[in-house]
């Protein structure tokens, strides 16, 4: 009895073995055959036969440069998108310093300034200057200017 099981039991076995190769075997047969992507020079692009310099992101498969994950009209070359939420970390040099931008967010809003920051605003390097009562003024990174001052007040 125990020698019929076992005998059950080893083929039922082999022919899963059997069954899972069949499947890889037939995987890889389609995996060899399929086409090789081509690279695109994107340097110069043709749109309906007229040239293009640095193309946009474009969603046709036929005219595919740059991010294709990127928002329409929005290219992110060499840049890596954060998580829903979380924004990116400033990029690029600012022009002026903390203490150049707390005293031109002074003279916008007298007060005593609790912290600055540098951030990243829609792709502008931003000072934000916080004043207690929750006012927080916004000075341009590269030109020093007040960008304008929100409250914590919806």
């Amino acid at each position: 009895m125990k020698l019929n099981r076992f005998i059950a039991l080893a083929a039922i076995a082999l022919l899963v073995v059997g069954a899972m190769g069949a499947i890889a075997t037939h995987s890889f047969a389609k995996g060899v055959n399929a086409p090789v992507a081509q690279s695109q020079d994107c340097s110069q692009d043709q749109v309906d036969g007229a040239e293009v310099q640095n193309a946009p992101d474009t969603d046709n498969i036929e005219l595919q440069c740059g991010d294709q994950n990127a928002p329409d009209g929005q290219e992110t070359a060499g840049e890596v998108e954060g998580s829903e939420g979380v924004e990116a970390a400033p990029t690029g040099t600012p022009a002026i310093t903390a203490e150049q931008a707390q005293t031109a967010a002074l003279a916008a809003h007298p007060g005593t300034v609790i912290k600055t920051e540098l951030d990243d605003e829609n792709g502008q390097l931003v000072y934000s200057v916080e004043f207690d009562g929750g006012v927080d003024v916004k000075v341009d990174a590269i030109t020093g200017s007040v960008l304008g001052t929100e409250t914590g007040q919806d």
